[in-house]
């Protein structure tokens, strides 16, 4: 669970309310709507993290409870002295939107992969490019990507993101199996002859196993 919530509590504050700066502080076009829902967004998350590291980091729990019952009205079930005498969050479904989800985590790598390519040509992100090229052939996720457009290009400072779905010209899948977790599976099966066959692979059948569809190395289905 530990590493759960410190991987969330990284994502939480690398992204979202960094992100989510110019709402919270109710920049110019920002509603007071708006602001007010992000806000309270990172309030309730904020809790609720607390309550569930109460446990374990009880001390500094204790402090951030402190100040954020201050927000709380005096007729929350919340309102108590400690975050100790209050109850473990309960779990909604309701509140899951794994559509959402996917399109932010998306989103993230694609900002991180762009890190990395300029890194790798040596053009700091201090210097703005004309246009940064997306590439999906899944309609579905350059719809994504066209949602969080104004953040795309904020992150990777760029002009312009432009969406391709022609995919074979820009992409050629390979693989590289990972010798441990597949030896885990086939047991015997797996040896130095097999691993060759997975990088034989084109990057066409990988495509297709990317969607689902069975593959066949040696024999054996994949």
């Amino acid at each position: 669970m530990v590493r759960a919530v410190l991987e969330f509590l990284e994502n939480l504050t690398n992204w979202y309310v960094r992100l989510n700066r110019p709402r919270m502080k109710g920049d110019e076009g920002i509603t007071e709507e708006d602001q007010r829902t992000s806000l309270n967004t990172l309030f309730d998350v904020l809790m609720n993290t607390t309550q569930l590291l109460a446990p374990i980091c009880p001390f500094i729990s204790e402090y951030v409870f402190q100040n954020l019952r201050n927000g709380l009205p005096e007729d929350s079930p919340l309102a108590l002295k400690s975050v100790h005498w209050t109850a473990i969050p309960e779990y909604d479904q309701d509140l899951i939107n794994e559509d959402i989800e996917a399109v932010v985590h998306r989103m993230c790598n694609a900002i991180e992969t762009g890190r990395l390519i300029r890194d790798k040509i040596k053009i700091p992100i201090k210097y703005p490019l004309r246009t940064v090229r997306l590439v999906d052939a899944d309609p579905k996720v350059l719809k994504g990507f066209e949602t969080v457009k104004r953040y795309l290009c904020e992150e990777m400072n760029c002009i312009d993101i432009e969406l391709i779905d022609n995919e074979a010209e820009y992409v050629d899948y390979s693989c590289k199996p990972d010798n441990k977790l597949i030896g885990q599976v086939l047991k015997k099966k797996f040896d130095k002859k097999f691993s060759a066959g997975l990088q034989e692979l084109t990057s066409e059948q990988l495509k297709q196993y990317l969607k689902g569809e069975e593959v066949q190395v040696l024999g054996e289905s994949l």
